[in-house]
């Protein structure tokens, strides 16, 4: 890979973990509420229910952090993984189509997914919920226009 300059780099957005987020704060409530109104629980059952907790809260940020996509001046770099990387690079040139897949409820909370597909018959590239995904957009559809005012 040659030295570019990165434009815009984007991982998964913490907003799609929502509902994740939401079981780990209802455990806590749970056991805030046992401890607070005296109801005895075993130590065991403590231990267990943190250890769970940070392990989901580990869990999710790993998922989250292991997939990134970058728009450099020439092309869009997709990394996936954390100990077995993958990563590749397409060039602008060879970018077909793009669109956006963004449902209300993502719409409202500002985040989605945004669909690459090359001229090859290879697999489409999925940037899968990302904050503000209209910048990414704009930005990937600027790089193209200019790469082909280049050439």
């Amino acid at each position: 890979m040659k030295k570019e300059q990165i434009l815009l780099k984007v991982w998964t957005s913490r907003k799609a973990y929502l509902f994740y987020y939401f079981l780990i704060l209802l455990l806590i409530g749970v056991l805030g509420y046992f401890y607070f109104k005296g109801i005895e629980l075993s130590t065991n059952l403590w231990i267990i229910a943190i250890v769970l907790i940070l392990f989901l809260i580990k869990f999710i940020e790993i998922h989250r952090i292991r997939n990134w996509w970058a728009i450099t001046d020439m092309a869009l770099i997709e990394s996936k993984g954390i100990v077995n990387k993958n990563i590749r690079e397409i060039d602008f040139t060879s970018i077909s189509d793009i669109d956006l897949d963004q449902w209300l409820y993502k719409r409202i909370l500002g985040y989605g997914t945004i669909n690459i597909r090359r001229f090859m018959n290879e697999a489409s590239i999925s940037v899968k919920n990302i904050n503000n995904p209209e910048r990414f957009l704009n930005i990937v559809q600027d790089a193209i226009r200019l790469n082909k005012v280049k050439k």
